[in-house]
């Protein structure tokens, strides 16, 4: 979801856009104008449908976590990626009573970062609930992920998530998934703030457009560098140097 700032009186420009990791384009985008986010994404599936076809996974944030919305992706020919949060309570209870018994597989990786230590336990298990078929039709992979993080004074955080795939995935891709999907928070909305200003644009008229320019310049720029917000940043010119130019 991509916003712009308000103006008095007015609410903030939103849209929705369906982001493709492989090329880090944004390749389909529509206003939401009010609207529900699930509601806008059911206008976008015919397009999303056309463009490739009858194999492809769209991965989704916990508020499209709905039947009506799913049932959909998978009419259109397409798979779905969901988590299961708190405005999924009862799902998410069972998607846990569902882990008590032996996962199908397990994946562990490391990273450390920033002074950081994260160890990642990613699971799967292919014996869904009845339950959460009902509400999410041609589940077949449960996603459970737990990851400790230790911080740079020695705090220790433990955190443990879950989600739902129309795929039959491995423990290994449902974990390649699950962070392709929230490095578009990295590679696309916090590129576009950094370097375009998104969030203080207060254009109206063709806004559309002009967030259509900034998704293909990101992806010419970042064929060049994947250094690209440093890079920008060492590239500020202060505001009193700008004025003594001036």
């Amino acid at each position: 979801m991509l916003k712009g700032s308000a103006r008095e009186g007015e609410a903030a420009l939103s849209f929705l856009s369906v982001f493709l990791h492989e090329l880090s384009l944004t390749v389909a985008q529509i206003p939401q104008n009010g609207r529900h986010e699930a509601r806008v994404l059911d206008d976008m599936l015919d397009t999303i449908q056309r463009v490739f076809g009858n194999k492809w996974m769209i991965t989704l944030d916990a508020a499209y976590t709905e039947s009506g919305l799913t049932g959909r992706i998978i009419e259109a020919g397409g798979a779905y990626f969901v988590p299961l949060k708190n405005n999924t309570r009862i799902l998410k209870e069972w998607a846990e009573l569902a882990f008590q018994y032996p996962s199908v597989m397990t994946y562990q990786d490391e990273e450390r970062c920033s002074g950081e230590t994260w160890i990642r336990t990613t699971s799967t298990q292919t014996e869904i609930p009845e339950d959460i078929l009902l509400t999410l039709p041609a589940a077949q992979t449960l996603i459970r992920r737990e990851h400790h993080v230790t911080h740079r004074d020695g705090h220790v955080t433990h955190e443990v998530r879950f989600a739902v795939s129309s795929v039959l995935l491995t423990a290994r891709e449902a974990e390649d998934v699950w962070r392709q999907h929230w490095s578009i928070e990295n590679r696309s909305h916090h590129r576009r703030d950094t370097i375009f200003y998104e969030d203080r644009c207060r254009l109206r008229q063709g806004a559309q457009g002009l967030a259509v320019l900034h998704g293909i310049l990101l992806t010419l720029l970042q064929a060049q560098t994947r250094q690209l917000t440093d890079l920008v940043r060492r590239l500020s010119v202060p505001d009193n140097l700008m004025l003594a130019a001036s």
